[in-house]
């Protein structure tokens, strides 16, 4: 066939198809046109997430803290709300639930045109009503959802954290984010919430006419992962009862004292305190309490607002173990002391009631130090006028002599001023953490402050250029020709003026004063397992930093500590502790504070001497005397963890 013959063919075979394809468009598009908008306009597919569980909680032990059950949900879909039907709607389903009206129209509003929102979790019995007249309740289904369960109650509320809707913030961060789903809020509940929310699943629904034709199930939903704790649950109660315990005897000693005329330092209630013990040999967190605590479970269902203001205006959200910011007072002594001995800072020569070279100091009461006009300054010493004779470090610990670490500073700011020596004391307490978070798996950690001359050199910067900047240093400060002075760093070296420090950053600084200068990562949580058991992530020991620690002296300190519980400030509180009390160490601490508020008690421990396991910390917020109302909190746990029989709560002695 010719060339030309067989172009025809195709042109006429392409003609003929193309005409039959414009005859069927035709058809489609005009014939049955009509007939096919009014077919789409009345079917449409919406698909539907399914919760999935959240993945359980267990302490170091396996116990259960914290799960999913299934529970009936009242859910509404705008989808098949008439416009004429949405105030009847929210009126019907206000007096089914008693909730207000305003609190369900808000919910109705948020989720939108043809949103999709869960109003409540309901009992049985409701869910029954509301199957039976589905009619009066238009758009609205009975699913059953998974909802969190925490076992404990108040224990370890800071801790495992709590559940909430998540915010415009969070969604903005996730943008995949379901509005109506429930996030952490709180603890590892936040900080782990990739690993322990599960993956939803999808249904799909076919919409006819407005009715539901077809439903497919298109994807399964998944359960979170389960998260294991470093937590003791048994050693959290005795830590928890021994904070409330001692919280109770500490307002009770406050009583007894205002009863006594006494109550100069004991105008105001104890409501406030927390406890941290720590694995010195991992980081690991074995107990971890902050008092006022509350109930997770009250933002199950969605916490009403008169419950929320008033745990708020108790700072009962508030976990002080990571984000209270106080002065650690004479725990901090233990810094001071270690440093003297591993710099052996000069004392100063020429003041009175200092021996500097035997590095003695007369703890009398009274201490004058020389001011640079000429004139001197009188320091007193917490336990009054009493003479307790020349000291050295050793007794200078066990009875917190304040003058002794005063010489102490005062050595270092006449030998070194200036030099880079002049902050010893500051760089030892950050080589122990001090200073900053410690970077512990928990929301909500403070930072913490170590002054020095640099901080307040930027603070008077700050305040000179900035008539808004935030008001740090008094007047005097901004015209001195340096506004950092002796004065601070003698305040310093006893846990005092602008050093501020978290309970677990105390504790973190005794553990690794213990261990012999391995600062470890506080955690919580050892590991991660999938629900079909596989490790998804571990937590191993991190170190952060080394610090260079004379083995010896470390020796000479926990000799120390020890007695400063069996000869010290801490002595009448560990009274009849058991055979034990040979292997245990601690240091009190009474920080002040301004002048509304009474003192705060303050209590460091370590156990057991020769092979030291656990470093434990107690702080009661305007608790008084920390060896009086923290101590005794800290025998109680110590009892505890070197298994001795635990005796009730008393009060100690007064003492710093």
């Amino acid at each position: 066939m010719k060339y030309t013959t067989r172009l025809g063919v195709v042109f006429t075979i392409f003609i003929s198809l193309f005409s039959i394809l414009g005859l069927r468009l035709w058809f489609v598009q005009i014939a049955e046109g009509a007939a096919a908008v009014s077919q789409a306009e009345g079917q449409s597919v919406i698909e539907v997430m399914i919760p999935a569980p959240r993945g359980d909680v267990f302490d170091a032990n396996g116990v259960l803290l914290a799960s999913s059950r299934y529970v009936p949900a009242l859910w509404v879909d705008r989808h098949f709300v008439e416009g004429d039907d949405r105030d009847r709607l929210i009126q019907s389903l206000s007096a089914l639930l008693s909730q207000p009206a305003d609190d369900i129209a808000r919910l109705y509003d948020e989720a939108g045109p043809n949103g999709r929102f869960q109003v409540a979790t309901i009992d049985t019995v409701k869910a029954y009503q509301v199957a039976e007249q589905l009619r009066d309740y238009p758009g609205v289904s009975v699913e059953k959802i998974p909802e969190r369960v925490y076992l404990q109650g108040e224990s370890l509320a800071h801790v495992i954290g709590h559940m909430g809707k998540p915010t415009r913030e969070d969604i903005e961060t996730d943008p995949d984010l379901d509005p109506e789903t429930r996030i952490g809020k709180l603890g590892i509940e936040r900080s782990y919430e990739d690993f322990l929310r599960g993956t939803p699943g999808i249904v799909t629904y076919s919409l006819q006419a407005g009715q539901i034709s077809t439903e497919t199930r298109t994807v399964d939903p998944f359960p979170g992962n389960q998260v294991f704790l470093t937590i003791d649950s048994r050693l959290q109660s005795v830590v928890e009862e021994g904070l409330v315990a001692g919280i109770a005897e500490a307002n009770k000693l406050k009583a007894d004292l205002r009863a006594a005329g006494r109550g100069s330092g004991a105008r105001n209630e104890v409501v406030r305190g927390s406890v941290v013990v720590l694995d010195v040999r991992t980081g690991a967190v074995l107990a971890m309490a902050s008092h006022p605590s509350f109930d997770p479970g009250l933002f199950v269902g969605g916490l009403d607002q008169a419950t929320f203001d008033e745990l708020q205006a108790q700072n009962a959200f508030l976990n002080l173990a990571v984000g209270g910011l106080y002065p650690p007072a004479s725990t901090f002594k233990a810094v001071t002391y270690m440093t003297l001995l591993e710099k052996d800072i000069p004392f100063p020569a020429g003041t009175d009631g200092v021996d500097a070279p035997n590095k003695l100091v007369h703890c009398d009461g009274e201490m004058q130090v020389p001011l640079t006009d000429g004139s001197a300054q009188i320091l007193r010493d917490w336990y009054g006028d009493r003479d307790l004779g020349w000291l050295n470090y050793h007794d200078a610990l066990s009875n917190s002599c304040n003058l002794f670490f005063y010489a102490v500073a005062l050595g270092v700011w006449e030998s070194w001023r200036g030099s880079p020596l002049e902050n010893v004391i500051q760089d030892e307490a950050r080589s122990l953490g001090f200073g900053e978070q410690t970077g512990i798996d928990l929301t909500g950690e403070a930072g913490g402050v170590v002054p020095d001359r640099a901080l307040y050199e930027s603070w008077k910067k700050q305040m000179l250029e900035d008539e808004d900047a935030p008001k740090l240093l008094t007047e005097d400060r901004l015209e001195a020709v340096s506004p950092w002075y002796g004065g601070d760093l003698m305040n310093l070296a006893i846990g005092q003026g602008g050093l501020l420090a978290t309970p677990l950053q105390v504790a973190a600084a005794y553990a690794t004063l213990a261990n012999g200068g391995t600062f470890y990562k506080p955690y919580v949580v050892s590991r991660v397992v999938s629900p079909d058991g596989q490790l998804v992530q571990t937590t191993s020991p991190t170190i952060v930093r080394q610090a260079e620690l004379d083995p010896e002296d470390v020796r000479q300190l926990l000799t120390d500590l020890n007695r400063v519980v069996t000869v010290g400030t801490a002595r009448q509180a560990f009274e009849g502790f058991g055979d034990s009390l040979g292997q245990v160490g601690g240091k009190t601490g009474t920080g002040q504070s301004v002048k509304a508020k009474d003192n705060h008690a303050w209590f460091a421990g370590v156990a057991p001497i020769d092979n030291p396991r656990y470093a434990v910390v107690v702080l009661l917020d305007e608790g008084g005397s920390g060896g009086a109302a923290a101590a005794p909190i800290g025998r109680y746990i110590l009892q505890h963890l070197m298994g001795e029989e635990l005796d009730p709560i008393r009060a100690g002695q007064l003492a710093d």
